[in-house]
């Protein structure tokens, strides 16, 4: 007598068993999900790298506060000093910046420790190489240390070296604000004559910020250049926001935006922008609200010697950046805010009414 499956069981296994047609189906589903959740994925983890990036623009303005606590008054956006024993060392090579200074008031003590703020930064090799050259041997290795919240999330977050470097520098993606940097007689409100916090000649007090510390900005940030762009790049679209349009002062120190702007021409070449967070000097640490965020203008400087510079806040995130304010808070700033709000941001005592932003 047969023992065979019934007619019954054959067709209820034939059931069970799944068609190529419902299997290409459920792959195109699956597929057509995941195609709908990527952008809320790939979101969720810009607002989460953005809110980490404000984060660290609030300790270090906290720090800011730390410091005028104990001192009546900001640190000096690049101070220029005469050290006991080195007479012979130009007192602006001192240079230690905001950074610097802030460090213990981040609870960074053993970074602070390490850091010897009574020799100038540069100078010491015995033979004038040109600003930026000869550490001190007690600060060669501490001008090396990364601090983690000194970068953006949403960046390389690593050093940005040239190959023929002599010192491994520490980079950070936040600056200082340095105020507007208007258009002057002789350039832009570069260091000395800048309207911001900082400044070159003196420290600034709460009480000198006259425009109200919710309405002056702190720091914002910027990106991390590319550290191996020769002199005499040609400038694109594509490398606008990573490089620096500069050329020697000389006869015309003024900066105009068709200038800036000469796209398909040699005038790129590797910025100094957030490369050295102890550097206290503008090139390295300072931005300027004459231009709104991610502006479509280049980084642009008139220098040897400096008389102009358009250095502008920069970020990956969409649509704008984080800025710190006096006052302690931080807000994203929209690439559309309205250039005149931006600007009144940046002066700590100009009398604007600053709009929306």
């Amino acid at each position: 007598m047969s023992t065979g499956p019934t007619p019954n069981q054959v067709t209820k296994r034939s059931r069970a068993a799944f068609t190529l047609i419902e299997l290409l189906t459920v792959i195109a589903i699956i597929g057509v999900l995941i195609a709908l959740l990527l952008p809320a994925v790939q979101s969720a983890r810009a607002s989460a790298r953005r809110m980490s990036c404000s984060n660290n623009l609030k300790q270090i303005t906290l720090a800011l506060h730390g410091f005028h606590e104990s001192r009546r008054e900001f640190p000096v956006g690049s101070p220029s000093k005469t050290c006991p024993g080195y007479e012979e060392i130009p007192g602006w090579q001192y240079r230690w910046g905001p950074m610097a200074n802030l460090t213990p008031h981040m609870e960074l003590f053993n970074v602070y420790g390490s850091l010897n703020l009574d020799v100038p930064l540069y100078g010491h090799t015995g033979i004038f190489k040109g600003p930026g050259y000869g550490v001190h041997s007690s600060n060669l290795a501490p001008v090396t240390q990364e601090i983690p919240f000194f970068y953006c999330p949403s960046d390389s977050q690593c050093k940005v070296v040239p190959g023929n470097a002599e010192t491994q520098w520490a980079a950070g993606n936040y600056l200082a604000c340095w105020g507007r940097g208007a258009p002057t007689e002789k350039g832009t409100a570069v260091s000395g004559d800048a309207d911001g916090l900082f400044n070159s000649l003196a420290a600034v007090s709460f009480a000198e910020v006259t425009d109200g510390a919710s309405n002056t900005a702190a720091f914002s940030e910027s990106l991390l250049p590319d550290p191996d762009v020769p002199g005499g790049t040609v400038l694109t679209e594509a490398n606008k926001d990573l490089v620096i349009v500069g050329a020697k002062s000389g006869e015309d120190p003024m900066l105009t935006v068709e200038w800036c702007t000469c796209f398909g021409q040699p005038m790129a070449s590797q910025s100094r922008r957030a490369t050295r967070w102890v550097d206290g000097f503008v090139l390295y640490t300072a931005y300027y609200h004459w231009w709104e965020p991610n502006s479509h203008i280049p980084d642009c400087a008139k220098w040897a010697p400096l008389r102009s510079l358009w250095q502008m806040a920069r970020s990956h995130h969409p649509g704008g950046v984080n800025v710190s304010f006096v006052d302690g808070s931080v807000h994203f700033v929209c690439d559309t805010v309205d250039v005149e709000t931006w600007r009144a941001l940046g002066s700590r005592n100009g009398g604007e009414l600053p709009g929306q932003f």
